[in-house]
């Protein structure tokens, strides 16, 4: 054995050798276990049958040698495996904690402002998008993950129909995976423009008319015209029933894409203000000594006073919520599943006023039945009917 192979068997022993040096090294390490073996399988010679003691010895020590080379092998190997596993553990370690500042980073931090852009886009999109809020949870390499249920009301009872999960890397947002379950309806409704050319009539209400006197339903309601916000509220005075939805006239309803007036993908806005974080009001807050640095501050906020059908108010949120998407665009395009052009519509909407040409309503179904005999009541929609649960 020479004194360089020495010298690299001493470097290997303590796992100093690295890189295509260690494979040569046990590249040749393999080389002389397998000549070793093929010389012991042979059929001794008669002159090595008289081996002398110290020659035995010799023997003997060489099996050592391999036992210790064996033994070197495997503990560099593990070395090796160890060495990369702290390395995993460190690198996770580490994009875990940027990953956290990345998304908690600015005022109002990224994760908010993306929960944001999910919550606003269902709200004007989706006629029961209003209901419930968007759950954030940061992963590691710079991932989140924002998870949400997929709720309705029918009559006074808020029901959970599925659910939604939107992932993000960086702030790429991918398409949103949607799972329906329960008694989500078939076919979603749908409102027609005043004036509709087509013919629907009694197939809708004959709907309502099957259904027994102790049941609730939510439907959608299309105008004859198109009607101020303050005249929608009015036009349900005195009635058993509560406005959840009211669907804006925003000009590309009826573009050249539109070949009926039929209005597949309605924007509006709920019958309260859509309140942003900004227009919270500081009512109290306090701030508690921590455990070495900093402190614990505890904040308690409420949203301005609104009075039922003030259109200023109404007007004004819906507005800055649509304001709010506009450059977030291409997110807001993904949860709705459709092109919202928001520069055009708001500039539509600043030019011509807001007005609506339906609503969404839920309540007793022989309420919703009875609004067959107003004049400015087109066409009704059923989405979805439950058990009695408007008054107990």
């Amino acid at each position: 054995m020479t004194d360089e192979f020495k010298k690299k068997l001493d470097t290997y022993e303590k796992g100093e050798l690295t890189g295509s040096e260690l494979e040569q090294f046990e590249h040749e390490l393999e080389k002389l276990e397998t000549y070793q073996q093929h010389l012991e399988k042979k059929e001794p010679p008669i002159e090595m049958k008289k081996q002398t003691s110290e020659t035995i010895k010799t023997t003997v020590n060489d099996k050592k040698q391999r036992k210790i080379l064996r033994r070197s092998k495997w503990k560099a190997r593990l070395q090796t495996a160890v060495t990369a596993l702290l390395l995993f553990l460190v690198i996770l370690i580490v994009t875990s904690i940027l990953t956290a500042v990345y998304y908690s980073w600015g005022t109002p931090d990224r994760s908010e402002v993306l929960r944001n852009v999910i919550d606003h886009t269902l709200t004007v999109t989706q006629p029961d998008g209003h209901l419930g809020g968007t759950s954030m949870n940061a992963k590691t390499f710079f991932r989140m993950e924002a998870t949400r249920d997929i709720r309705k009301r029918v009559g006074n009872e808020t029901i959970t129909v599925g659910d939604m999960k939107v992932n993000f890397l960086f702030s790429m947002m991918s398409f949103p995976e949607i799972s329906h379950y329960g008694r989500q309806s078939q076919n979603r409704p749908i409102f027609y423009y005043p004036n509709a050319t087509e013919s629907f009539d009694e197939p809708y209400w004959h709907q309502l008319e099957q259904l027994p006197e102790g049941t609730v339903a939510s439907a959608y309601l299309s105008f004859d015209q198109l009607y101020e916000t303050n005249k929608v509220f009015q036009l349900f005075e005195g009635k058993d029933l509560d406005l959840s939805w009211l669907a804006v006239d925003t000009g590309p309803e009826l573009n050249d894409v539109f070949q009926s007036d039929v209005i597949f993908d309605p924007i509006g806005f709920p019958s309260y203000p859509i309140w942003h974080e900004d227009d919270m009001i500081l009512t109290s807050r306090s701030e508690e000594k921590g455990f070495l640095f900093g402190g614990i501050v505890t904040e308690s906020r409420t949203s301005p006073d609104y009075e039922v059908g003030d259109e200023t108010i109404l007007h004004e949120q819906f507005l800055k919520t649509l304001s709010f998407l506009e450059p977030h665009e291409n997110k807001a395009n993904r949860i709705a599943v459709n092109r919202l052009n928001l520069t055009e519509r708001l500039q539509y909407l600043e030019t011509e006023g807001i007005f609506h040409y339906g609503v969404v309503i839920t309540g007793p179904t022989k309420e919703i039945l009875a609004l067959r005999e107003e004049p400015w009541v087109t066409i009704v929609q059923v989405d979805e009917v439950t058990f009695w649960n408007w008054h107990y």
